[in-house]
């Protein structure tokens, strides 16, 4: 890999040295520092930067006569920002096929589409044009013992050799070549088989697909009759499973109570306990630490990483269920788990509980995870729109059949599973205070998840026998809550005092029937072991989830399990970002598209990591989530350059670790960084 600069010492006040330990500060309050307005973060005067001059009235008249900037995506009427992404991103240009080597020839095989292959066979041309190395060592030769992109590598010189005026590609001594071989340590991938079955609709499934089928007809008699009289046309049976999964319209905040009068709750059924069925050992989420489900940066590379820093629970990007039931493969990406997630979930988003049925079951016998989070917090609009993430808390009997059909899935999928591993994986449900931050609800839903079970209404009469009987005790594994609404996404603070009340709200009996006690997790701003251990206090959450927290420090699980402020070197976080592209080459490939993803995908991450604040220029400790720092100077230039929110700083540092960016290369990170308190 390219070499990094040197770090050079800034001409800063002498501050603690690099890599020491603070241990036994006392958490600051919003106004620790005198003079300091809240929502600033508290750096010692002698790093931060001088204040820009103030502009003179020339300048002003200068300004006042040049043209108005023009707005990006986020601007509204009236001047409001809109929040979340940035929409209209620049992408990298497609290169033309016949300018790549074919990928089975680079690999040294032979292609079996021969003259007709649209890619380039020329291996000597293209070996003339190829650029530089990056350096001498391939990561995924190291990992493997055998680089699948072969001549087109990166990293070619450290597997490829040329004799007698051939170039061939070496496999280590010892290799085997196994089925998923170039997977290397990584499972869960969508196979050939898995993805014709599901794309041609002959997957056999045990769930029930009648219910969708009878909505769709339903759909379409209402279409063509103008929505005239339809009701009275539609079979009885359609007429009730339509009305069971009515659209949700989520454009505004919708209301609850009138939600809940167009929907009825699923009929349970449940039976006694199976003595088919292994024993299910649930998930120990006591004082554990949770990597949260991040969409774009919580990727396999990334939780790779957090494994390393002593987290002990990971689950993957959020995926939704209609994408994964048509195969897409950039769906099942997110699915994969690397050996060393000993602990690993996957989080699924989805509106309709046959389709959650389904795909929970798909999960259960395809896939090798430990639990299933549902996502019912997601803010996203276009997830909400489709009636799935915070829209199913403004319904709860759908949000109830949601849970249901999922957990009779996972028990379908487990009776079908032929290999791999036994117990049934365990489901968890993500939630948000509510919609709207005046009108939580999250505490309304609790006892009903507690009471929420598997059901026959979803399970294919075909496959009932006489003694055919699902769980009768199997509930939800666990049950995380996010202390912000809907509308709020990730401005403010996180409502922990609500989330304590969330905890309080679970019940020990409904009609006469014990419920059992579900493990809680609470998120929302998290930076410090102090924190995380202040939530814990009281004893009513079992843990806490770590989310941006974990992207602004992600040697944050070290801090919590040692309990102490790490002053973490710029060195040393340069350290995480060259094993963070380690991973990423191994896992996004070493050929020039993997470089370029590793790279996107790191700058990603770069729009969290500069928010970090080094402990040694703080005045009180720790470091708030949603404070705001002031431009300042770090203790070296490469702690300088880490510090800066600027995107051609982080392509910088990228190019430390993965070379020159490609000519026009462009960036503009996804997420916005709108959590800073306003003032």
């Amino acid at each position: 890999m390219a070499e990094p600069v040197q770090e050079k010492q800034q001409p800063t006040p002498s501050t603690d040295s690099p890599g020491t330990a603070t241990t036994s500060t006392p958490v600051a309050t919003e106004m620790a520092v005198p003079g300091r307005r809240v929502g600033e973060a508290p750096i010692k005067k002698a790093f931060l930067k001088p204040k820009p001059a103030p502009k003179s009235a020339a300048t002003e008249t200068d300004n006042a006569k040049e043209p108005a900037k023009v707005k990006d995506d986020r601007d509204r009427d009236g001047g409001k920002k809109k929040r979340g992404t940035f929409k209209k991103r620049p992408i990298d240009a497609e290169q033309d096929p016949a300018d790549l080597l074919c990928r089975p020839v680079a690999s040294g095989e032979s292609c079996q589409f021969g003259d007709s292959c649209k890619f380039s066979h020329d291996i000597d041309d293209y070996m003339k044009r190829k650029v530089k190395d990056l350096g001498e060592r391939c990561p995924v030769f190291d990992a493997i013992g055998f680089c699948r992109y072969g001549m087109a590598c990166r990293f070619a010189k450290a597997h490829v050799e040329k004799v007698d005026g051939i170039y061939r590609n070496l496999k280590r001594e010892g290799y085997v070549e196994t089925p998923g071989h170039d997977l290397g340590d990584e499972v869960n991938d969508l196979t050939h088989d898995l993805r014709l079955k599901l794309r041609k609709d002959t997957y056999d499934f045990q769930s029930k697909q009648q219910m969708r089928k009878d909505k769709k007809n339903n759909k379409r008699q209402q279409r063509n009759d103008n929505g005239k009289d339809a009701k009275a046309e539609v079979a009885p049976e359609a007429e009730q499973n339509s009305e069971e999964s009515t659209a949700v319209k989520t454009e505004s905040a919708p209301e609850s109570d009138k939600a809940e009068s167009e929907s009825e709750d699923v009929k349970m059924e449940p039976a006694a306990e199976s003595p088919l069925l292994p024993e299910r050992k649930p998930v120990d989420f006591k004082r554990k630490i949770y990597i949260a489900p991040l969409t774009t940066v919580g990727n396999l590379p990334f939780r790779r990483l957090m494994k390393q820093t002593g987290a002990d629970i990971t689950c993957g990007e959020m995926a939704m269920a209609t994408n994964l039931l048509k195969a897409q493969q950039s769906e099942w990406a997110l699915l994969r788990r690397h050996k060393s997630e000993d602990v690993f979930g996957v989080q699924i988003a989805g509106s309709f509980s046959d389709q959650m049925t389904r795909v929970c079951e798909l999960l259960a016998r395809e896939t090798d995870i430990d639990f299933v989070d549902i996502n019912m917090g997601c803010p996203i609009d276009i997830v909400c729109r489709a009636g799935a993430g915070s829209a199913l808390m403004t319904r709860p009997p759908r949000l109830l059949e949601v849970v249901s059909g999922a957990l009779t899935g996972l028990e379908l999928g487990t009776r079908m599973r032929t290999g791999g591993t036994v117990n049934t994986p365990g489901l968890t449900v993500k939630l948000r205070t509510g919609w709207s931050e005046k009108q939580p609800t999250a505490h309304k839903l609790i006892p009903k998840l507690q009471g929420v079970r598997a059901s026959m209404a979803y399970v294919n009469s075909a496959v009932v026998t006489a003694d055919f009987k699902l769980r009768a005790t199997q509930s939800v594994d666990a049950i995380t809550v996010h202390g912000r609404s809907r509308l709020q996404r990730y401005t403010k603070h996180a409502d922990w005092d609500y989330i304590f009340q969330c905890c309080d709200a679970q019940k020990d009996s409904i009609d006469d029937k014990p419920l059992p006690r579900v493990p809680f997790v609470g998120g929302g701003d998290v930076l410090s072991y102090e924190e995380f251990d202040e939530h814990l206090q009281n004893g009513k959450l079992d843990t806490c989830m770590l989310a941006r927290g974990a992207l602004i420090k992600p040697w944050l699980p070290t801090e919590i399990k040692e309990r102490r402020h790490w002053d973490i070197s710029a060195s040393e976080r340069l350290d995480l970002l060259k094993d963070f592209v380690r991973f990423g080459l191994e896992h996004w490939g070493s050929d020039q598209k993997g470089v370029n993803r590793t790279r996107r995908y790191l700058l990603e991450w770069q729009s969290f990591l500069c928010r970090y604040i080094p402990v040694g220029l703080l005045e009180a400790l720790p470091q708030r989530i949603n404070d705001r720092p002031s431009p300042y100077y770090g203790r070296s230039d490469l702690e300088s350059l880490m510090a800066s929110d600027q995107a051609v700083d982080w392509v910088k540092i990228s190019e430390m670790l993965l070379g020159p960016v490609p000519d026009g290369f462009q960036f503009v990170p996804k997420h916005r960084a709108n959590a800073y308190q306003t003032t």
